[in-house]
């Protein structure tokens, strides 16, 4: 069946696509390197106006040893002049955002550009909106992404685990929902694991707040501990559906020049409106700090900047702040902080001590969780990962 495929149909198919392109004055063509085990095989695609309208077909499949910018513009010029076509019918050509194919110095499209001097760059705007979200993740209040990597590893490598989260959600009498799993160069998981992570949240923090021994990773513990890591949470889910509706709209078939037109629109709104607050969002973001003995009068005074109220007393602020700031430090010293206050809440909720109450033993005497080792978010950012899009289930 392999050898019909490859050496039949593949064949027949590839030759009635170079014989309506002899008939056409131009045509388009994209490409995308990707691993095939140890081969790096190479798809050259082209897209062109038959008699029937649009038609696209796989022009040459061939297999890709070194990926930089002369062999990949070798190997596609050669594959083109090789077919009979001449290059001067070549209009646009189309790969993902990476320099190797759209660097302005050195790249694939630069040296085409160079013979052809009228030839289109096909950007992927899919590429780059998913990068605008990634680079845009690094200003946030908290590191969402890296929660979600987390979480989804702490409870992936280990069965025991995952049998202890289920106890948690018996506990809550709620109905228990896999954890996502999110990859990061895959444009469309963020959202679906974000909004799994909210339905499961309470049972999620209860959970990893009552590890003990330390076992509870810094990045999730302070996470469930801070006003930041929810408001980010919460954030994105409220922004990514207008991107990920971009998105979707950019990988459908018939998309065209006037969806590109609103879709680029959209994109340069959301951007626009972030750019231009950005300092306001930056000097107001210190009033999620949870510790005031960390808010500094300046911080005060910086944010008054953004209010255009003459009769502002600063004066009258100045004193209300240090009476504020030393009404905590007496509630505080009172009550103990709000530290203690939430370890005091979950275990009211949980009827159980917290970080102790938790263990759960096998009957030997053994805590189940002894087997677990700290995992590290990045082991399920690999390659394989790469090559699945799919969410993953637990």
């Amino acid at each position: 069946a392999r050898e019909i495929a490859c050496n039949v149909l593949a064949t027949s198919i590839t030759n009635s696509v170079v014989l309506e392109l002899r008939d056409v004055p131009f045509f388009s063509v994209c490409y995308d390197a990707s691993n095939k085990g140890s081969a790096k095989m190479l798809p050259i695609v082209v897209q062109f106006f038959s008699k029937f309208g649009v038609k696209h077909g796989i022009f040459e499949f061939i297999e890709q040893q070194h990926e930089s910018a002369d062999a990949l513009f070798n190997n596609i010029k050669y594959v083109i002049e090789a077919n009979g076509l001449n290059l001067n019918q070549l209009v646009s050509i189309g790969s993902d955002n990476t320099n190797v194919n759209v660097g302005n110095n050195h790249s694939v499209f630069a040296l085409f550009n160079k013979l052809l001097p009228r030839l289109i760059k096909g950007n992927c705007y899919s590429h780059i909106l998913h990068n605008s979200v990634k680079h845009g993740n690094e200003y946030l209040l908290f590191d969402i992404e890296g929660v979600l990597l987390k979480i989804y590893a702490h409870f992936g490598r280990s069965s025991i685990r995952s049998h202890e989260l289920t106890r948690y959600f018996e506990f809550a009498e709620q109905e228990q929902k896999v954890i996502l799993k999110h990859i990061r160069i895959r444009w469309l998981s963020l959202l679906q694991s974000i909004e799994r992570l909210i339905a499961v949240n309470p049972v999620i923090k209860s959970y990893f707040l009552n590890l003990e021994n330390n076992e509870c990773p810094n990045l999730l513990l302070k996470f469930f501990t801070s006003n930041k890591g929810e408001c980010s949470l919460y954030f994105l889910a409220n922004i990514l559906p207008e991107v990920q509706a971009a998105n979707l709209s950019l990988q459908r078939e018939y998309t065209t020049g006037v969806n590109l037109h609103n879709i680029i629109t959209i994109i340069s709104y959301i951007e626009k409106y972030y750019n231009n607050n950005a300092s306001f969002y930056e000097a107001i973001s210190i009033f999620n700090e949870i510790n005031i003995e960390k808010i500094e009068w300046k911080n005060i005074q910086h944010c008054t900047t953004y209010i255009n109220d003459e009769m502002l007393d600063l004066d009258c602020l100045y004193n209300d702040f240090n009476n504020m700031k030393s009404k905590y430090v007496e509630l505080k010293e009172k009550y103990g902080g709000i530290n203690k206050q939430i370890q005091s809440f979950l275990s009211s909720n949980l009827g159980v001590s917290k970080r102790v109450a938790a263990q759960v033993n096998d009957g030997n005497g053994q805590s189940l969780c002894d087997e677990c080792d700290d995992d590290d978010m990045h082991d399920f950012d690999s390659d394989d990962d790469e090559r699945n899009a799919n969410n993953g289930r637990l």
